[in-house]
């Protein structure tokens, strides 16, 4: 700028030059009138002070800001953990599951071997939910029967017996060198054991009547 500047103009363009938003001209032309003018130094560096209260107060507000929402994270991760334990919980306790129905709630009837050697015998379960499924096991020398029910972990329903039908099982060994020695129920564990029938154990022999209905459930093959 070609000419001196007036306290008022200057002032005016105080803002601006605190900014950086004045060209190098104006910047020169305010830096002069500066050099000789105490009143507006003096309102520069009131100016001044009050843009960097400015400055700093963004920065604390943000920092609060920034306090409150990591605190908000974290009371929302926590919520989500609790609820996923309420519904995991509440599954647990009182959704429907599978569970092993434990020998002392298993009865075995109408043991009986056949000429063959085949042993037969029934299996009634007392549930209190509905039988989910009915398995066995057999592997060298034993022969496992397990049953499930599905049912609640707290079930207030009362035990009905399901007469399952009868079954018969070969003393054959899937190995040749192997013979079968033990069937017996499983229930919760291993050690939940009700034997059905044991190598050595003495068990009635089949009827007339049960080899004929026998047979003809299982017809020899012709050759």
């Amino acid at each position: 700028m070609g000419q001196q500047l007036n306290c008022h103009i200057v002032q005016d363009l105080l803002p601006n030059y605190i900014e950086g938003l004045t060209s190098e001209g104006t910047n020169e032309a305010i830096q002069e009138h500066l050099a000789s003018c105490s009143d507006c130094r003096q309102v520069l560096d009131s100016m001044m002070t009050e843009t960097e209260g400015f400055q700093a107060a963004p920065q604390k507000q943000i920092n609060f800001l920034k306090k409150i929402k990591r605190r908000q994270w974290i009371v929302a991760g926590i919520s989500v953990c609790i609820a996923v334990s309420i519904l995991l919980a509440a599954f647990y306790f009182f959704g429907t599951r599978k569970f092993p129905i434990a020998s002392s709630d298993v009865t075995i009837s109408d043991v009986y071997q056949m000429k063959d050697g085949s042993i037969h015998f029934r299996i009634t379960a007392h549930v209190n939910g509905y039988l989910s499924n009915v398995g066995s096991l057999v592997d060298t020398n034993r022969e496992v029967h397990r049953i499930y029910e599905r049912r609640r972990f707290f079930s207030e329903q009362d035990k009905k017996p399901e007469k399952l039908p009868e079954y018969w099982s070969t003393l054959d060994s899937p190995d040749p060198t192997q013979e079968k020695t033990i069937i017996y129920y499983q229930g919760k564990d291993d050690s939940d054991r009700l034997v059905i029938w044991e190598k050595g154990m003495n068990i009635p022999k089949a009827t007339a009547e049960q080899e004929a209905a026998y047979e003809r459930t299982n017809p020899k093959p012709d050759f």
